[in-house]
C-alpha cells in the first residue's frame, strides 16, 4: 500500500449537526470482510473450506496490507486481501452457508469494487448476488453470471486482464497453479445509482448452481460517512488512500 496510508491511527469528531463527510480526503474505503468471513486461504481449500492449498497464498502476500490493481476501466483500485474471506453455496460444496447477510458499509458510495470468482461455474444463467441494502429500506442487486462478470478461477484465458462480457468486469491477478493450470481473481465494479444515499449493508446471496462463489475483498469509491448528532465518528485511516497532514 502506498505511504500515505497512516496505520492504526484514529481520530474522533464532535460535531453538533448531521452530516455527510467526505472518508478524509480518501478516495477509496476497504469494507471489512473479517466479521462476516468463513473460510481462509492459507492451508485451505476455501471452495470447500478442507485443509490444502488453495493457490491465492501469493495474492494474500501481495494484498494482505492493501494493494492496488488495474480495474476494469483501467483505473488503479486498491484492495485489501486477508485470510478472512467469504464463501457460500453451490451444489458441488453443499455445506456452505447460502447467503451471508449484513455485511456492514455505513457509508454512501458512488461504486462499489468487489474482488470475487467461483469455484465451478453454472454457464448460462446468474449464480449469486450481491444485495446492497440502503438506510431507507429499498435496496439494489447486482447479478453475477459465469462468462459475463464472473468465472470459475481455474478458466483463465492466456492474456491478463482478460476480457469478459461485461465491460465493468475483469481479471484483475493470476498465477501459475498447482490446483489448476493457472488461478485467478475478477474484479467488478457496480456504479451506485443512488450515491447520496446511504449503503447501509451488502448481502452476498447464493443462487443454488453448480457454482461455489467467494469474495475476497470490497471497495468503496468515492465513500463518505454520515456522523450522528452530537456523536462521533472514528475514522480507521489504514482504510483511507490519503496523505494527511498536521
Amino acid at each position: 500500500m502506498k505511504s500515505g496510508l497512516l496505520a492504526g491511527i484514529f481520530v474522533s469528531f464532535v460535531l453538533p449537526a448531521v452530516f455527510l463527510m467526505p472518508a478524509l480526503s480518501g478516495e477509496f474505503v476497504f469494507v471489512d470482510l473479517k466479521p462476516y468471513a468463513n473460510a481462509k486461504i492459507t492451508n485451505t481449500q476455501w471452495w470447500t473450506g478442507n485443509p490444502g492449498g488453495s493457490d491465492l497464498e501469493e495474492l494474500l502476500e501481495i494484498a494482505k496490507d492493501g494493494h492496488e490493481f488495474e480495474g476494469p476501466g483501467g483505473e488503479m483500485v486498491p484492495f485489501k486481501v486477508e485470510d478472512a474471506n467469504l464463501r457460500i453455496f453451490g451444489t458441488n460444496a453443499a455445506q456452505n452457508p447460502k447467503k451471508i447477510e449484513g455485511i456492514k458499509v455505513e457509508m454512501t458510495a458512488e461504486t462499489v469494487y468487489f474482488i470475487h470468482m467461483t469455484g465451478w461455474e453454472a454457464v448460462g444463467i446468474p449464480s449469486y448476488k450481491f444485495v446492497m441494502n440502503y438506510e431507507d429500506g429499498s435496496s439494489e442487486e447486482l447479478l453475477m453470471q459465469s462468462h459475463v462478470n464472473s468465472d470459475d478461477w481455474c478458466h483463465i484465458p492466456g492474456q491478463v486482464p482478460a476480457p469478459l462480457a461485461d465491460k465493468d468486469s475483469a481479471w484483475i491477478w493470476r498465477e501459475s497453479g498447482v490446483t489448476c493450470g493457472s488461478v485467478g481473481v475478477i474484479a467488478t465494479r457496480w456504479e451506485n445509482p443512488h450515491p447520496d444515499k446511504r449503503i447501509k449493508t451488502i448481502d452476498f446471496v447464493s443462487l443454488e448452481t453448480a457454482a461455489v462463489p467467494a469474495v475476497f475483498a470490497i471497495t468503496l469509491g468515492g465513500a463518505t460517512a454520515a456522523i450522528s448528532p452530537g456523536g462521533k465518528l472514528t475514522a480507521t485511516w489504514a482504510n483511507l488512500k490519503a496523505h494527511v497532514d498536521f
